[in-house]
């Protein structure tokens, strides 16, 4: 049996797993630049900054303040309108003096003195008074005529012989490619710091750790290792840059900056201006002295804001070491597996239905979001987006293609079924296509042939062109009933149609719908033939046979792309039993006859009158056969004085009582004389009380014709 190429689930399983293993290979091309840690490649890099910067704003629970004992010494607008920039050595000098009267442990120098300078003295000076003073070396590449060489800047003799406390501020190679620095480093691994032979390159904020916890170089190393940290950034919080003297104008004309650490001009420093929240907040603090001039200062995007002065990033990352919370985050495995895990739940989300699908996969997606903000708020970064990613884009391709394989499947069904089932059907079948079952099944059916009585004859006397108007009217018209009734129309051969109920989609009630379809193609016709068109004859009679079974119902036909055409048919013997009953339909005069298999599925809902028992072509077996009359209490007068008769003579002939089933078929006869079927009986009622037949005849009928 040939089969419709319509989509099913194997195949759109087989592109599903073809998709999703061919997916899966791209999307361990795309993030394979990541994986051997090459971060600035691939397709999600850029993504994930996004996303890092996207938790510090929504994470909350995540944020923390400041830790209140790193202070931001800034030399400001104003302080360089009174002493000029660069400024002077000896103004730092006395800054270093006035924090340690204020009780600062630790200053960090921003600032670099790699040139001997008026002022080198005094600051040296001040910083053997200090003690714990963090001064900068630098080291760059320069190219030369044999290659490129590595540069030392040191602090000037004075300051380096000062100070055990250097480190460098180097952050250019912890630069993202979106400019956003994200990582610090304690120890700048491979390079050799010039200063101490068994080192990585000290960083300012190892030195400056050093000195604020008063431990060697060796146990900071110890304790941080030479990897990259990732930052967890403090959330601002707005100071008052000059706070004695801004709290004492009005709030427009305060100036006030928005940082995770207070901020101190260093002027105030200088001339002693400072609250007493100021001067509590410089005991035991770290300070580092930092340019904050416009124009005069390096500055990095945070999650925060658009700019920062560099000094705050160095602040954050000591920090960070202080209170041991910087953020780790999973192995690139791990996110290879879970790519994997995504693909392979979009795989059997897609088995589901299209809604159920839809809401897993979202379930799904939200709850991989909540663990991310969970894992964050424990202070480990996740790499949400390549497996969102993953189960979101694969699922839609997934959903796309679902959709398109389902209108091609809606199509299929409209062009194979429009023409032969009601359009509620096939509205039915395409909301749910299971309902169609492609190829042969079997299922109790009912079948149903009607014919025109005397179409030869008819057809005989008509041109061909009026001959077509003739049939298109009364087979427009009877089908129209039989799809009303959810009917599915086989065929048309000539002047009879075949069809059926109870497929594509299963009826429970197939045989009353069946029956009822036929009575009211009688009505049909007998309105026609009341105005009938000009030229064309009226109908004398549709005869109609109709038989309930187990058939065979599928589609038939030839899958050829040059012979492409396909049937949805009915095959079997109940089949042929159908087609013998309406041509039985001459034999009694009826209009209607129906098998007993039918009657018995639809007798509470129709009125139906006993033909009698026949035994048709082909068949050994007799059967009884009924003709439906009218719907149940639908019953026309003369045929509810009439039927009760009727029936006590059909009795009485099959008891072989035919004095006694004549005298009933007479007051049957009285009521209605024109009926056919009660006049036969007559016959052989008559024909029966003079010569009965033999003892061994059942009292079938033996049908000669089909």
């Amino acid at each position: 049996m040939g089969a419709v190429s319509v989509p099913k689930k194997t195949a759109s399983s087989r592109f599903a797993k073809v998709f999703i293993f061919l997916y899966t290979l791209f999307f361990l091309v795309v993030y394979a630049p990541r994986f051997i840690g090459v971060d600035s490649a691939g397709a999600f890099s850029h993504l994930q900054f996004v996303w890092d910067d996207f938790l510090f704003h929504h994470a909350a629970q995540r944020l923390k303040s400041g830790d209140p004992r790193l202070i931001l010494v800034a030399a400001d607008d104003e302080t360089g309108r009174k002493f000029g920039f660069p400024l002077p050595r000896a103004v730092y000098a006395q800054a270093l003096d006035k924090l340690k009267a204020d009780g600062a442990r630790t200053a960090i120098f921003d600032v670099m003195f790699f040139n001997p300078r008026e002022g080198d003295a005094e600051l040296a000076a001040a910083t053997r008074r200090f003690g714990r003073v963090v001064h900068l070396f630098s080291e760059a590449q320069q190219s030369t005529s044999h290659g490129m060489n590595t540069v030392t800047s040191l602090p000037v003799q004075p300051l380096l012989k000062a100070t055990p406390y250097i480190g460098h501020p180097d952050v250019t190679d912890l630069l993202d490619e979106d400019g956003h620095m994200r990582r610090y480093a304690l120890f700048r691994e491979g390079v050799p710091d010039p200063l101490r032979d068994k080192f990585d390159a000290v960083s300012l904020e190892a030195a400056a750790l050093s000195a604020f916890e008063d431990k060697s170089l060796e146990d900071i190393r110890a304790r941080t290792g030479t990897g990259d940290h990732l930052l967890n950034f403090r959330t601002p919080a707005t100071w008052l840059l000059h706070e004695k003297r801004d709290a004492k104008v009005k709030a427009e004309d305060a100036e006030e900056v928005d940082s995770p650490y207070r901020r101190i001009s260093l002027l105030d420093i200088l001339s002693g201006d400072l609250t007493d929240a100021q001067r509590r907040a410089l005991k035991g603090s770290m300070v580092i002295l930092a340019s904050t001039s416009l124009g005069d200062y390096d500055h990095y995007p945070t999650p925060f804001m658009e700019t920062a002065p560099g000094a705050e990033f160095h602040l954050n990352a000591i920090d960070n070491e202080l209170h041991g919370d910087s953020l780790t985050s999973w192995s690139r495995l791990t996110t290879i597996l879970l790519i994997l895990a995504a693909m392979s739940l979009v795989y059997v989300f897609q088995l589901f239905t299209p809604a159920v699908g839809a809401a897993l996969t979202a379930a799904t997606l939200l709850g991989w979001l909540a663990y991310a903000f969970h894992q964050f708020s424990r202070g480990v970064i996740v790499e949400f987006l390549p497996p969102a990613a993953a189960l979101v884009s694969a699922y839609l391709v997934l959903v796309v293609h679902r959709v398109l394989a389902e209108t091609r499947k809606k199509d299929e069904i409209k062009g194979v079924f429009s023409s032969f089932v009601s359009p509620e059907v096939v509205e039915e079948l395409i909301q749910d296509p299971e309902k169609m079952k492609l190829g042969g099944i079997k299922r109790d059916m009912t079948i149903f042939f009607l014919d025109i009585a005397h179409f030869t004859n008819i057809s005989e006397k008509m041109d061909p062109e009026a001959l077509i108007k003739f049939l298109n009217k009364y087979l427009s018209a009877l089908s129209y009933v039989i799809l009303k009734r959810r009917g599915t129309v086989d065929k048309y051969i000539g002047d009879c149609i075949v069809a059926f109920w109870s497929a594509p989609i299963e009826n429970p009630n197939h045989r009353a719908d069946a029956v009822l379809a036929a009575l009211e193609c009688q009505e049909v016709v007998a309105e026609l033939n009341k105005t009938p068109d000009p030229g064309l004859p009226e109908i004398p009679a549709v005869r109609i046979g109709l038989n309930s079974g187990i058939v065979t119902v599928g589609l038939t036909g030839s899958d050829n792309a040059i012979a492409k055409k396909f049937a949805y048919t009915v095959i079997g013997d109940d089949v042929n039993l159908a087609s013998r009953l309406e041509g039985a339909n001459k034999f009694f005069g009826s209009r209607i006859m129906i098998s007993e298999s039918t009657y018995a599925g639809c007798k509470d809902r129709v009125e139906a009158r006993t033909l009698g028992l026949i035994r048709v072509i082909g068949k050994a077996t007799a059967i009884w056969v009924f003709e439906p009359l009218a719907e149940k209490g639908k019953l026309s007068a003369k045929w509810a004085e009439a039927l009760p008769h009727y029936e006590r003579g059909i009795a009485g002939y099959y008891a072989r009582r035919y004095e006694e089933a004549l005298g009933e078929f007479k007051k049957v006869h009285g009521i209605l004389p024109d009926d056919a079927a009660t006049n036969l009986w007559l016959g052989r009622c008559e024909e029966y009380t003079v010569i009965p037949p033999p003892a061994e005849w059942d009292g079938a009928f033996n049908m000669t014709a089909k």
